[in-house]
C-alpha cells in the first residue's frame, strides 16, 4: 500500500522552531550523523539517536536506537512507542512536535477514477437492463418463426450492429482504464 500520509515534524529548542520537515517515507532517521533525515549537530544527540517507522497498515512508531541520553515521548522515557498527532519527542534540549496529516480524499474521489471503482462487475439500472434486453431480443432472429417457415436468410449487412459496437466499445474502454491504473 502506498503511504499517502504526511508526517510533519517541527524541530525546536526552547519553543523556538528551528526547522519544519515533511515526510511521506516509512522510515525517518534522527541523529547527529549527517546522513540522517533529521540531522541535529549537537553533542547531546547520538549519531543514530531515534527512528520513526510506519508500521504496516498502522501508526508510526518512535524507537530509541540505543542513544546515550535517551528518547522521551511526552516527557516519558521510551524504548518504543506509538505516535499520535501533536506528540512531542524530546532528545536532549531539542523537541520534535509530530503532526500526522491524512490525505484529503474528498476532492480526489470526486474528480478521479480508482481501481476500487472497477471490481469486475458492471451494475446497470433497471432501465438500462430493460434496454439491453430489448436490443438483444431485436438482434436475434425469431427461433419459433424459423421452425415454422424454415431457415431465414439474413439480408442485412453481416457486420456488427450499433448496439454490439457500443457494447464492445464500452468493454474495450473499461479494459483500457483498468489497464492504465494497473500499469501506472
Amino acid at each position: 500500500m502506498r503511504n499517502d500520509q504526511v508526517l510533519k515534524i517541527e524541530l525546536a529548542i526552547k519553543d523556538n522552531i528551528l526547522k519544519t520537515f515533511a515526510f511521506k517515507q516509512d522510515v525517518v532517521e534522527i541523529g547527529r550523523i549527517p546522513t540522517a533525515d533529521i540531522f541535529i549537530d549537537n553533542n547531546g544527540i547520538s549519531r543514530q539517536h531515534t527512528r520513526i517507522e510506519r508500521s504496516i497498515g498502522g501508526p508510526y512508531i518512535v524507537k530509541d536506537m540505543g542513544s546515550t541520553n535517551g528518547t522521551f515521548l511526552n516527557n516519558r522515557q521510551i524504548n518504543e512507542a506509538a505516535l499520535k498527532n501533536d506528540d512531542v519527542i524530546s532528545l536532549g534540549k531539542f523537541s520534535l512536535r509530530v503532526t500526522i496529516e491524512l490525505p484529503d480524499t474528498s476532492e480526489h474521489k470526486k474528480n478521479s477514477v480508482s481501481l476500487d471503482d472497477f471490481d469486475g462487475t458492471t451494475v446497470l439500472s433497471s432501465t438500462q437492463l430493460a434496454q439491453l434486453r430489448a436490443r438483444i431480443e431485436n438482434d436475434q432472429p425469431n427461433v419459433s418463426n424459423q421452425k415454422a417457415h424454415g431457415p431465414t436468410v439474413n439480408t442485412q449487412d453481416p457486420g456488427l450492429s450499433i448496439s454490439q459496437l457500443l457494447l464492445w466499445g464500452g468493454v474495450i474502454f473499461a479494459l483500457i482504464v483498468v489497464g492504465f491504473f494497473i500499469f501506472k
